[in-house]
């Protein structure tokens, strides 16, 4: 497409001879009169390249024209060629006081013409090219690269001037935008550019780094509380809900001046970044700190893959325990890293780290590797196997495989996933819903164990436990802190404990260090208790230990019974309802083999065909008198008589079939709450096995 000249000149002999020359490089426009030129202006402005303009003219003349697009910031950018009839240098000089770039005398001599026109076109083109370059096209401000090179000419320019350079960004602009628009959001960011070019005056220089974050440098005297106030002022009087959005800052303040400028911008971004997320804290000061943690995980990272390579992350156990016989219920495997050099690492500083470059998901996998071994090796070895909780991060759900990679190691392994009870945090059930709904489905069907870990921690999961089927519940150390410290009647933690078993929750409650805390939990029906209470993480020769010990107590029949998972302690549920077969298997089938029956005979051959340590769930409103019946051939039967029996009575049918129930060992009506029914059965499966 050609570019648009526009001649501005009232002898249509002049403009026509302008045009013939002009027209096979350029498309001309012509305008009569000033006025009529600066009509045709409002409409091309942007196309316009050039003006070719005459100052003598009726109406509005050249000199005129030239003092009122002067005055617009963007008609001023377009060149302009005054034609003179005399070619004096008083014209000359006129012309260009008005704002005129060049100009040309009359007769037209047509190369002279076409060699200007082109030079100046050009020379603006650059200039646009450049400008764009300087500066942001949204908001006008420096871009990064130019304000790194204005900041360096200022601090050459003063040396013994004191500066500081503060980065600032929106906490919630996203949230803005998506509320207000995209357009509503752009217009934000230009009026704060508006405004911190007035907040820092003259002597600062300010900058749009990207999308709503800012540097600026500006006089170290200028006293920050009180710039920060105007600032945040300036926006809830322009904006319809800028009242609720948070800026953060950072300072650093140029003491060194050796420094380059783009690293005195890092160290101001790494000041806002240590508030981030801080709702409480709008403004940081660098310091070296700051700078020192920086190096510090750079350090460790470059570190993390060598160190699992070479086995410095050791996997440690803390058991389990149950809350009503203080027995060993099992175990959480944790990750400790244990460095040649730096020796015994924080997990609470390398964890978070490896969440957030992602190499988490390869510590991960390692641990459960490692779990998968130990336990492997504890089943050749005879041990009683308990369950291990292993972490999942929220990564590892996303990541797409991680069904596969849990499948293949308890194969592997030749373990049965049961043994893996898998913890994912509160937090991965707050986000999109569609993937982990469809992961923890896959994982329960499979036969693992899915808990999920942090209850309590500060997000919003409690619809989760409505939409997604689990089996553990297990609850904030920091909550527990809080709630058992609390009096009974203003703490939630007996109502949280109420709603997970009434869908069949079974509930952990971690960090438990006091005897105090373990009451509480104890009245309001927890049901295992993991903390320094009884046990710290130890190393995995030292959970053997307590392996072999509960070996050795199994052998003498007073070991936990109701947290063994290796058969050797069997529940019988005989219901013609299976759903409430469903309901009673998935409430115990992490401690118990769980076998099930919907009538007389097959109640029978179950009972016949086991050899683990039995208790049977019997309902009372079996068709065709079974429920009698079975009870019946369980007492006249000498085999059978140490075979405890749990009667179950549906709601509103109690009297009916009181006395019936009467002959058994122990009754419930069905809908007794869940952590009832569980003393029941681990009191009977306790008389079944000292009976054994």
């Amino acid at each position: 497409m050609k570019k648009q000249i526009l001649i501005v000149e009232d002898n249509e002999l002049n403009r026509a001879m302008l045009s013939e020359i002009l027209s096979d490089e350029y498309q001309v426009l012509e305008a009569e009169t000033g006025q009529e030129a600066l009509d045709v202006l409002h409409c091309h402005s942007r196309r316009i390249a050039l003006i070719l303009l005459d100052v003598v003219m009726p109406v509005m003349d050249g000199y005129t024209f030239l003092n009122i697009i002067k005055d617009d910031e963007e008609l001023s950018l377009i060149p302009v060629i005054v034609m003179t009839q005399s070619g004096s240098e008083a014209d000359e000089v006129a012309a260009l006081a008005h704002g005129a770039t060049d100009f040309v005398p009359k007769p037209y001599r047509p190369q002279v013409i076409l060699h200007r026109v082109a030079s100046l076109i050009k020379l603006r083109e650059n200039a646009a090219m450049v400008n764009q370059i300087k500066f942001d096209r949204l908001t006008g401000l420096y871009n990064k690269e130019f304000f790194y090179k204005k900041v360096r000419e200022k601090l050459d320019s003063d040396p013994e001037g004191e500066y500081s350079i503060t980065f600032s960004n929106i906490e919630n602009f996203k949230l803005y935008n998506d509320i207000f628009g995209v357009e509503s959001g752009d217009k934000l960011l230009r009026e704060i550019a508006v405004v911190m070019q007035k907040l820092v005056g003259e002597d600062g220089i300010c900058c749009r780094y990207g999308a709503d974050r800012f540097l600026y440098l500006d006089k170290l005297e200028n006293e920050r509380a009180a710039r920060q106030k105007y600032f945040n002022k300036s926006f809830s009087d322009f904006f319809e809900g800028a009242e609720n959005i948070s800026f953060k800052w950072g300072t650093y303040e140029i003491t060194d001046r050796s420094v380059p400028v783009e690293q005195m911008c890092d160290r101001a971004m790494l000041a806002v970044n240590s508030i981030k997320g801080q709702y409480d804290q709008s403004f940081a000061l660098y310091d070296d700190s700051l700078r020192e943690k920086l190096l510090r995980e750079k350090t460790i990272t470059s570190s993390m893959e060598n160190s699992l390579a070479e086995g410095h992350f050791i996997v440690y156990y803390q058991p389990k325990y149950n809350i009503n016989n203080n027995c060993m219920a099992g175990a959480e495997a944790l990750v400790r890293w244990i460095h040649p050099k730096w020796g015994f690492m924080s997990p609470g500083e390398f964890i978070p780290l490896f969440e957030k470059n992602g190499f988490i998901t390869q510590l991960d996998q390692y641990v459960w590797e490692q779990v998968c071994i130990h336990i492997h090796e504890w089943l050749e070895k005879g041990y009683p196997i308990m369950p291990v909780s292993v972490n999942v991060s929220r990564a590892d759900v996303y990541k797409g495989n991680l069904v596969d990679t849990l499948l293949k190691l308890t194969k592997k392994y030749d373990i049965d996933p049961s043994y893996l009870h898998l913890e994912i945090t509160e937090s991965a059930y707050s986000e999109t819903t569609g993937p982990i709904i469809t992961t923890v489905e896959e994982l329960r069907r499979l036969n693992f164990i899915v808990e999920m870990d942090d209850f309590g921690s500060g997000y919003s999961s409690l619809n989760m436990l409505s939409q997604i089927k689990l089996d553990v519940l297990k609850l904030d150390m920091q909550f527990i802190r809080n709630e058992t410290a609390k009096p009974e009647n203003q703490s939630i933690l007996n109502d949280v404990i109420s709603m997970a078993h009434r869908i069949s929750l079974s509930v952990v409650a971690e960090g438990v260090e006091f005897r105090d805390q373990v009451d509480r939990l104890l009245s309001v029906g927890c049901d295992y208790i993991q903390g320094y209470y009884f046990a710290k993480p130890m190393p995995v020769t030292e959970y053997e230990g307590l392996l072999k010990n509960c070996l050795a107590q199994t052998d003498n029949s007073s070991s936990d019974i109701s947290l063994s998972r290796n058969n050797k302690y069997s529940l019988l549920i005989v219901d013609e309802d299976a759903e409430y077969r469903e309901k009673v298997r998935k409430a115990f089938e992490s401690q118990y083999q769980i076998i099930e029956a919907s009538n007389l005979e097959s109640a029978i051959s179950c009972i016949r065909s086991c050899k683990s340590v039995l208790t049977v769930i019997l309902s009372m409103t079996l068709p065709d008198n079974d429920a009698a019946s079975l009870i019946k051939t369980l007492r006249q039967n000498p085999a059978f008589w140490n075979i405890p029996v749990l009667a179950s009575i549906p709601e509103g049918n109690c009297a009916a079939k009181l006395p019936m129930a009467m002959e058994t060992d122990d009754f419930i009506c069905k809908c007794h709450p869940l952590p009832d029914i569980k003393r029941r059965i681990q009191r009977l499966m306790e008389k079944a096995a000292s009976n054994k």
